[in-house]
């Protein structure tokens, strides 16, 4: 590991599990004894690799397992591309995970990726949901097409994660303004209120969350609310001690540099910290 490296993973362990599975199931058990479910992603995407593509999918299989057995209250989340560009493979792959995850009573999500892959992840998602109903599928606020996707997985009894979305896309293709992404989050939160069950609200946004709480009072429905391991921990708090479910999504694996670096330079917070560990 190099000198920078070094100084990141200081910073990096606010954001992922671990370098390695039994890190992550560790920081899972601690996320549990807080009273939070654990999301547990492999970092990685867009293999071609073969034996990677494989590596990925036993990995996925030991999270559910191990954690199952030990008790863990776990889940997974993966992203499509971590198998392959193969949509037949990658649905064979995903639906055994689904059954797997079916058997041991733990959900299966499936990450968004990249506006290119965006209709291909929805059909891959529509595929598998045919035969499971355990597995979700994350939409992103700042997509324009994000309402017309929402009400037709809603129509046939799909699940969603709501997030905002975090890759850089052609501003064709989505809302460029904070405001604007913001405004159609609420909107798309209200369908997901209205019209569908056991959801998650992924946002760390303070008004955004505060907007869902409100939206839940005069609306029944399972939800829980989703956010990054290290991230508005004493909102987590208030959120479990208002009742609320709350779950920690928890990446973990050898590709955690790129990860990390989003996460430092997405907020300045997060540069100051990384600042503070050279000092």
């Amino acid at each position: 590991m190099s000198i920078k490296q070094a100084l990141v993973y200081k910073v990096a362990k606010h954001w992922i599990a671990g370098k390695d599975l039994e890190e992550a199931l560790k920081a899972a058990q601690a996320t549990n004894e807080k009273g939070m479910r654990a999301i547990i992603n492999y970092l990685g995407e867009d293999v071609s690799d073969p034996s990677l593509i494989e590596q990925n999918y036993i990995e996925y299989l030991k999270i559910q397992n191990i954690a199952s057995e030990r008790r863990i209250n776990a889940c997974i989340a993966l992203k499509p591309t971590q198998f392959g560009s193969d949509a037949q493979s990658e649905i064979e792959k995903i639906q055994t995970l689904a059954q797997e995850g079916m058997k041991l009573k733990q959900d299966v999500w499936i990450d968004m990726e990249s506006s290119a892959l965006t209709e291909k992840t929805l059909e891959i998602y529509l595929e598998v949901l045919k035969s499971y109903q355990n597995v979700g599928v994350a939409l992103q606020a700042y997509m324009k097409r994000s309402e017309q996707d929402l009400l037709h997985l809603l129509a046939i009894g799909g699940r969603v994660r709501l997030c905002k979305g975090a890759y850089r896309e052609p501003a064709n293709l989505v809302l460029r303004s904070r405001a604007e992404i913001n405004d159609n989050y609420s909107k798309l939160l209200r369908i997901l209120f209205e019209r569908g069950n056991d959801f998650a609200v992924a946002t760390h946004d303070s008004k955004l969350i505060d907007e869902a709480k409100k939206l839940a009072d005069s609306h029944h429905v399972n939800f829980e609310f989703e956010m990054l391991k290290g991230i508005r921990i004493e909102l987590k708090e208030e959120l479990l001690a208002s009742g609320y479910r709350v779950s920690d999504y928890l990446p973990y694996g050898n590709q955690w540099y790129n990860y990390s670096m989003r996460r430092v330079t997405e907020h300045p917070s997060n540069i100051w910290l990384l600042a503070r560990s050279i000092l």
